[in-house]
């Protein structure tokens, strides 16, 4: 079955932002660079999967949560607890985790990349 694997663009802040989720999720990355400048990016922590790079000098690129955000759907209240304060730190926090209604517990953030992160742990 084919699958979705989405790509994030970084300003120059790829190896900060590998260092953040490695530190959030745990899981690998492969990471090639040149110079200071990540050039591609596989990352993986369990069925969680992206790849990105950092732009290129004056590439133009989606700016931080402008027209994209990604979805974690997380095993547990306290996992979406711990993932959300990690991201948030240094970034936007647009709501705390709440009662999203019908047994979803829901937080939005963006982290200090600019990446929008919107969090979901349905309750059993």
């Amino acid at each position: 079955m084919a699958n979705l694997v989405p790509y994030i663009y970084f300003a120059n802040s790829g190896h900060e932002a590998v260092a953040l989720y490695k530190d959030a999720f745990g899981g690998d990355a492969e990471v090639h660079a040149e110079g200071e400048r990540v050039v591609h990016l596989d990352f993986r922590a369990g069925d969680i999967h992206f790849m990105g790079r950092d732009l290129e000098g004056d590439e133009a690129g989606p700016r931080g949560g402008e027209g994209y955000g990604l979805v974690l759907k997380c095993d547990s209240e306290p996992q979406l607890r711990a993932f959300y304060a990690q991201l948030v730190e240094g970034g936007t926090e647009v709501f705390a985790p709440v009662d999203g209604g019908s047994g979803a517990i829901v937080a939005h953030g963006i982290d200090r990349f600019g990446v929008t992160w919107m969090l979901n742990y349905d309750q059993p």
